[in-house]
């Protein structure tokens, strides 16, 4: 028979356990703000945000540059996503966003304060020439629209982790990855991350940090 010091001292166990847990969980969740990785990625980022690292960028149109110059130079705000142009799921839906959020930046003349970049983290497919077919196929308008990869492949872990992006390979040279639009401001600092899906409220949000 178990006695009453048994089933206390069980019962004190469970609980210790249970708060255990629930103190692990509030850390690991950010205060329970966020319950799944990408969810305390943008939560990190939107309390603190982060200094984007440099690196070396080759555009479409074959010009050598680095990231902070193309981000840093403090006129615009831009929004910036990560695909592969090989892609035919997640970046497919990406550059129909990136069409629609063009329009609109032309239709309200924003085009001096919210640039669109769109960032390949495919450098030894992703070529100038490749990028800048991808770039007619999609209607680029260059005062608003730009694409880029990384000059160096070695740099590519790096980008990856500075914003959070995690590619996973997929069968036939693909590759699975997250999609969000990342808000980076003049000064060059990744400010928010904002689901692609809510991308109406992304010009908005961008200007906001202007």
């Amino acid at each position: 028979m178990i006695s009453s010091k048994d089933l206390l001292t069980t019962f004190a166990v469970t609980v210790s356990v249970l708060l255990l847990g629930l103190v692990l969980l509030f850390r690991a969740t950010n205060g329970g703000a966020a319950f799944t990785t990408e969810e305390l990625r943008r939560s990190e980022v939107a309390q603190a945000p982060r200094a984007t690292p440099d690196f070396a960028l080759v555009t479409g149109s074959g010009q050598i540059t680095s990231l902070h110059e193309m981000l840093g130079s403090g006129k615009k705000v831009w929004i910036v996503d990560f695909v592969y142009t090989r892609c035919q799921t997640v970046c497919r839906a990406l550059g129909s966003v990136y069409q629609q959020l063009q329009q609109q930046i032309l239709a309200r003349g924003l085009q001096d304060q919210v640039g669109l970049l769109s960032m390949s983290f495919d450098p030894l497919n992703d070529t100038p020439k490749v990028l800048h077919a991808y770039s007619e196929r999609m209607k680029f308008d260059p005062a608003v629209w730009q694409i880029a990869t990384l000059q160096s492949v070695r740099d590519k872990g790096h980008l990856l982790n500075t914003f959070g992006i995690m590619v996973i390979p997929a069968p036939l040279g693909e590759f699975e990855h997250n999609a969000a639009l990342h808000i980076i401001d003049p000064s060059g600092k990744l400010v928010n991350i904002l689901d692609y899906e809510a991308s109406e409220r992304a010009i908005d949000l961008a200007l906001a940090y202007r």
